[in-house]
């Protein structure tokens, strides 16, 4: 295989010249270089990039990797190229990003990757390991939105009917064919939404610092893996004896409960926690002295009868 040391962003445009708007054209760098380097860590790859003079013919924008492998170069420029012209195979439509990237187990990917690096250093580089590592590292959540970002860039520029992508050799010749992406599939890769699944806890305890002891749509706070949350308290029957003064609280005090966590990916990829809710409180903790609530016991009991359920059901599927 023909060794690459260089990556190309071809625009092409609807009009002859060669001028892009600065905006459009620093914004896209920002995320092709962040997509560069998440996967060169992923797979673990020294490199660096510095920019040389562009091109014409539409416009052309060329990255030189630094490195001492030239090998690893030359996989992560072809990798790189796979991986920006890939259309995600989820729904960019869907709320559910994590239907394309619970694809792959993650010993699966990490497998993967292992493959690849030793064929690195054997210094035999299979083209199907290749594609194979190209899908793993774009199920980054970080390359996702990264990607999603760029093409959301591109798709508000009406000038670029299309882009290309190569990996380039020290004479700027292409060592493989030239990825096209046309305008058309630009929506393709743009994220609708930066929602994930919620995550939920049910046996989450947190220590109460402040109580909300009046009507209104105000949070409590507690300590929650030791750190300090806010939180919407969802359980009414616990909320109104709170409201009631059935329910007191002392130092310490701490409920055991279902903590659902809302979550999405800011613009550079990283998942965050948006919003924690608390749906039911199942006990109520003052030191020594643990008290189980009427909800809590449903829940708890209600959750058993799934399980039981659940065990009997793959009984029968193993007869």
């Amino acid at each position: 295989m023909d060794q690459a040391n260089r990556f190309e962003l071809h625009y092409y445009f609807n009009e002859h010249g060669h001028e892009i708007n600065a905006l459009v054209r620093n914004k896209c760098e920002a995320e092709l270089l962040a997509i560069l380097i998440e996967a060169a860590s992923l797979l673990d790859i020294e490199a660096d990039l510095i920019a040389e003079a562009y091109r014409e013919g539409g416009f052309r924008d060329i990255w030189k990797f630094l490195g001492k492998n030239a090998n690893s170069l030359t996989v992560l420029a072809l990798i790189a190229q796979i991986i920006i012209a890939a259309i995600p195979l989820f729904d960019s439509e869907s709320s559910d990003l994590e239907k394309e990237l619970n694809q792959l187990s993650i010993e699966e990917k990490k497998l993967q990757i292992e493959k690849l690096k030793k064929e690195l250093r054997e210094s035999q580089i299979d083209p199907e390991t290749i594609k194979q590592a190209a899908d793993t590292v774009g199920k980054s959540l970080k390359i996702i939105k990264r990607k999603s970002n760029f093409y959301s860039h591109l798709e508000r520029y009406p000038k670029v009917t299309e882009i290309g992508i190569s990996a380039l050799n020290d004479d700027f010749h292409p060592i493989s064919n030239e990825l096209i992406v046309p305008r058309a599939d630009f929506s393709k890769f743009v994220l609708s939404t930066n929602k994930l699944r919620s995550n939920e806890d049910d046996n989450a305890i947190i220590e109460i610092v402040s109580p909300v002891l009046k009507e209104g749509r105000f949070k409590w706070k507690g300590v929650y893996d030791e750190k300090i949350i806010s939180f919407e308290m969802q359980d009414s029957a616990f909320r109104d004896a709170v409201l009631l003064e059935n329910i007191s609280f002392q130092h310490g005090t701490k409920i055991t409960c279902v903590l659902v966590m809302h979550r999405e990916i800011d613009e550079v990829g990283e998942i965050r926690i948006t919003d924690y809710a608390v749906t039911t409180v199942i006990e109520k903790i003052d030191g020594d002295h643990t008290i189980e609530t009427l909800q809590g016991k449903k829940y708890r009991h209600a959750k058993k009868l799934a399980e039981s359920q659940g065990d009997l059901f793959n009984e029968s599927a193993n007869q």
